[in-house]
């Protein structure tokens, strides 16, 4: 799979930033009548703070423990926290309480540091406005001794006051409402949140409200102001009405919603690919499969979708020629392609030219791939959702698959039938030349699975590995997604999936 998944990724941190989808843990009311949880729902109480007082100013608010970690399954981490919320005319106050030993508390870096996140920090993720399709987030993160970082946070135009106890650190945090950050509150606002916590020491990293990866989209929960602390049943019932009416938490249409297998090959041989007709979907490249081939795939019942790629640039490709040197960004070394600017009208017109060309060949759609550029090269984003949205435009029937690209999902979401999570449960190592097991985070995908988006996972493993098979195809279905396990080349069928 000529992905960008498969590189090591930059810190969580700067991954986070704009683009993504603001989705509840608990989107499953939608689908499953579920309703959000009140454990992914917090309240600001309105009152007044005063930053570096006597902590009895928060008596009486609710306060929310920072605790399962950011592995998957998420578990309770051994050095837990709390915040407190509460908010005035002005300004968003935030209280976080951390337990750890003073001599293992790392506060030393200044506010320009590049890589903070080498210090102990509390952080916070905001968007002032969950219930659109595309959000915007705010994020914030102050080490120990309440130094306010720069790098990849929202602003640093708030105060903040930390002090370091024998064995806890205690943050406090004023941000401007009414402001170029956040708008004017009032009672029965709602906002999503996420609050993480870094703990050098212990190696723990935990987040507010169900852990997971600092990447997700979907591990946010809820902020609802109120002018008292209210019944967090009644609170919880209010965001999921609130959401169920809102486009964050409409239903999605796939195309491919009846389908129970699939297969990926990009080899040619003739007789390895007959073996896609055991499949509902085959996702092949475009010389993997003859036209009498599809034919016979088509009236065996399966369907077929071609491989393009359009965040990199094959350097054999017959378009490489008409690539301008200026829209090259990088170079993918796993796979020797390149990182393209996809927001280039040129590269757009060549992307379309090869989607023109796959639809005369009878191919059913389009699997699309390298939209992990965007994590790169965060600028291209908007060309890259373009992309999807011209080709679903272009062709309102064609089955459109989406490789990763977690970024982007929520605006693409609406316009392709399937996403495929590349490296869900085993991964290629491209240094060691090997295959291991990893616990890919499904929380990147599975509140919009609950809505109607059709989710397959892709892991690689050799044919001998039978445990790591298995374990792939149980973890992907547990989750409701559709398995398909092969090698990193994707080059044979495996006869027996389990």
């Amino acid at each position: 799979m000529n992905s960008t998944s498969i590189k090591t990724s930059v810190k969580h941190l700067a991954l986070t930033l704009a683009l993504t989808a603001f989705v509840s843990p608990a989107l499953a009311q939608t689908a499953d009548n579920a309703g959000v949880p009140e454990s992914s729902v917090a309240q600001a109480v309105k009152r007044s703070i005063t930053l570096g007082g006597d902590l009895k100013q928060w008596d009486g608010l609710p306060q929310y423990k920072v605790m399962l970690s950011n592995g998957v399954p998420s578990v309770p981490v051994k050095n837990s926290g709390y915040y407190s919320l509460a908010y005035d005319d002005k300004n968003l106050y935030v209280l976080g309480v951390f337990d750890q030993p003073k001599d293992t508390v790392k506060a030393a870096l200044k506010t320009d540091a590049a890589e903070w996140w080498n210090d102990d920090v509390m952080e916070l993720f905001v968007r002032p406005q969950p219930f659109v399709n595309a959000p915007t987030e705010a994020h914030f993160a102050v080490n120990p001794a309440g130094e306010r970082f720069k790098a990849y946070t929202a602003t640093t135009d708030y105060k903040s006051v930390g002090r370091i106890e024998d064995n806890r650190w205690v943050l406090e945090l004023a941000i401007p409402l009414n402001s170029a950050t956040f708008p004017a509150v009032a009672a029965g606002d709602i906002w999503g949140l996420k609050v993480g916590r870094e703990h050098q020491k212990a190696a723990e990293f935990p987040i507010w409200p169900i852990g997971g990866d600092f990447n997700s989209p979907n591990n946010y929960g809820y902020l609802v102001f109120t002018e008292q602390p209210a019944d967090a049943a009644a609170v919880a019932k209010s965001v999921t009405a609130k959401l169920g009416a809102s486009p964050a938490g409409a239903p999605l249409q796939s195309r491919l919603a009846d389908i129970g297998s699939y297969a990926v090959y990009y080899g040619k041989d003739a007789a390895e690919a007959e073996q896609l007709g055991n499949s509902d979907l085959a996702i092949v490249q475009p010389y993997s499969v003859s036209a009498e081939q599809i034919k016979a795939l088509h009236e065996n019942g399966t369907r077929v979708v071609a491989y393009l790629t359009i965040g990199e640039l094959d350097p054999k490709s017959q378009y490489a020629a008409r690539v301008d040197p200026k829209w090259i960004l990088g170079e993918n070394k796993n796979w020797g392609s390149k990182f393209i600017d996809a927001s280039q009208a040129g590269w757009q017109a060549i992307v379309a030219e090869q989607a023109a060309a796959l639809n005369r060949q009878g191919f059913d759609g389009f699997f699309l791939d390298t939209l992990d550029t965007a994590d790169l090269y965060p600028k291209i984003a908007p060309g890259l959702v373009k992309i999807v949205e011209d080709l679903r435009a272009k062709y309102p029937d064609a089955l459109i698959v989406q490789n990763r690209g977690f970024a982007l999902l929520n605006k693409t979401a609406p316009s392709i039938d399937a996403v495929m999570f590349e490296n869900f449960s085993s991964q290629y190592d491209f240094a060691k030349k090997t295959y291991g097991s990893v616990s890919g985070d499904p929380s990147f995908v599975e509140s919009l699975s609950k809505r109607g988006l059709k989710v397959l996972t892709l892991d690689y493993a050799q044919p001998q590995q039978q445990e790591v098979i298995t374990r792939n195809f149980q973890r992907a279905k547990s989750y409701g997604f559709v398995p398909y396990v092969s090698t990193i080349n994707l080059d044979k069928i495996y006869e027996a999936n389990p």
